[in-house]
């Protein structure tokens, strides 16, 4: 065995594992979903850091994936995680503590006293401690337009060829991130594995304020550490809300009246359209009980007329000599026009949700470190630069300092538009070794919502290449000379990156340092 003197002079190596779990027969491609182990070794002392464990919805065998990944976690770690990171509540990327529950979450063995895997410590961003003012506002706002989309959802799953299914299509496809689902799995939800979680941390958790320099904890005194930066999420809640670059008060300023939210519940839980009382008629006009119209209840000439125009064949049958007249005027319908919203709304509480991300920098013993942006969006981002990072010994570091020596970049929520920031972002990465590493399923993007989701986007893709000189890994891809030959995005890629990938079906593992 090593001695302890001889372990503390060994060089410290990082290296990052990135889970897929592939099908041998290429069934599927990818996995949609982040889940990270960083190997922190040292002579024969080791750490672990398991940053989120999550796949997409809807995602093919994502139980048996799962259930491997874990499996493989819990061989590697030697059943003992001293760190789990868990950086926000979306099922890509906490999935994986429910489908694999019974290694994550069970409790010691009662005849042995032994666990599968015991967490020794656990991270959230402060957006999950129990108890704080603002973080139980943010949840009552969240959990409220997060009912509404869920309530709509399935109104739309019900009737599939309604208005709203037309205008509302996105709002379905997003439910993939939340995890909701109308087929009555038993399954936990993303609450209730943030709160199981917090219970089997053997260490009580820590709730990361921004600005915040801290080492890596582990379960064994004298085991290698890291330094970490928490870079976010903000507590500034300009920061906080803000998705996406600049681009007039309209778009950033509308959602933030719950009282769509409150027209959207009505409406999904089998309310009318438009009859509370911000509806824009006076008083003296709303005078016809709309549902009484639809249904074709009303006798009377107004009702008939309204009938005709606006609900059909089921309304009209009293009166045949209308059903000609709604064929003439279904073109004109807008009453399910303003559920077009739904779209916009599942999208702000996807970003919203996306920008409490706890998002970490870690420094390496040679100077460089490493990013892990969660899904932070844009005023995540932009709010790293308002402060700054004092470490133990009182050096002040700022963002700017801290990416430009970044040598491995987890890109943002799968390379989507606006989770990986330019001029204050990728560009200020300016190593030349730098390499970035995407957790997608391309192929199961593209079929998500009406037009399919780009993950990488084009853009981004575009940057990342030219930033890394493709030195970039993708759990969709493969590394092998076979595949490489056939990719015209590796063939070029230098050899010493080449050299520092271990490529399984089940991993893509770099060794980062």
């Amino acid at each position: 065995m090593t001695s302890t003197a001889t372990t503390a002079n060994a060089p410290l190596q990082v290296f990052v594992r990135m889970y897929r779990a592939l099908s041998p027969d290429a069934a599927y491609k990818g996995m949609l979903g982040d889940c990270f182990l960083i190997r922190i070794v040292q002579g024969d002392q080791a750490s672990h850091i398991l940053i989120d464990c999550g796949l997409l919805l809807g995602s093919a065998d994502a139980d048996a994936r799962m259930q491997a990944i874990a499996a493989d976690i819990v061989e590697t770690t030697g059943g003992v995680l001293d760190l789990l990171v868990v950086t926000h509540e979306h099922w890509d990327h906490i999935s994986g503590f429910s489908q694999a529950r019974d290694v994550f979450l069970a409790g010691p063995d009662p005849a042995t006293g032994a666990e599968t895997l015991q967490i020794a410590n656990l991270w959230m961003g402060w957006t999950e401690k129990d108890g704080d003012p603002q973080v139980e506002r943010l949840r009552e706002r969240f959990d409220k337009t997060g009912a509404a989309l869920s309530a709509l959802a399935e109104r739309i799953r019900r009737d599939g060829n309604s208005p709203a299914a037309a205008v509302a299509s996105q709002t379905l496809g997003l439910q993939g991130f939340r995890g909701a689902t109308s087929n009555g799995a038993k399954r936990l939800q993303g609450r209730e594995i943030m709160a199981a979680l917090k219970g089997k941390s053997k260490a009580p958790p820590q709730f990361l304020e921004p600005g915040t320099v801290l080492p890596t904890p582990a379960a064994k005194p004298g085991a290698p550490a890291l330094r970490a930066y928490v870079l976010g999420p903000p507590r500034n809640e300009a920061f906080l809300f803000k998705d996406k670059p600049s681009s007039g008060k309209a778009q950033e300023t509308y959602l933030a009246d719950l009282r769509l939210s409150d027209e959207i519940l009505r409406f999904a839980q089998g309310g009318d359209l438009g009859t509370g009382a911000d509806t824009p008629f006076a008083p003296q006009y709303r005078t016809l009980p709309v549902a009484d119209v639809a249904q074709g209840r009303l006798d009377s000439d107004d009702a008939a007329w309204l009938a005709a125009r606006y609900f059909g064949d089921k309304a009209a049958e009293k009166r045949p000599k209308d059903r000609a007249l709604f064929k003439m005027n279904e073109r004109r319908r807008i009453d399910a026009d303003w559920l077009g919203i739904a779209d916009p709304l599942a999208l702000k509480l996807d970003s919203d949700t996306n920008n409490t991300s706890l998002a970490l920098a870690f420094d390496l013993p040679d100077g460089t470190a490493m990013v892990f942006a969660g899904d932070a969006q844009v005023g995540n981002w932009l709010s790293w630069h308002e402060q700054s990072y004092r470490d133990e010994t009182g050096t002040e570091h700022s963002a700017e300092q801290i990416l430009n020596r970044t040598r491995f970049y987890k890109v943002g929520h799968h390379g989507s538009h606006n989770a990986t920031l330019d001029e204050k972002g990728l560009a200020m990465m300016t190593r030349d070794d730098l390499v970035a590493a995407v957790p997608t399923d391309e192929e199961l993007g593209k079929k998500q919502g009406a037009s399919g989701w780009q993950m990488p986007n084009p853009r981004v893709k575009a940057a990342l290449r030219a930033r890394t000189k493709d030195r970039i890994l993708r759990n969709d891809r493969r590394y092998d000379a076979v595949s490489r030959a056939a990719d015209p995005e590796l063939r070029a890629v230098d050899a010493d990156f080449l050299a520092r990938l271990t490529e399984t079906d089940l991993y893509l593992e770099y060794h980062v340092l």
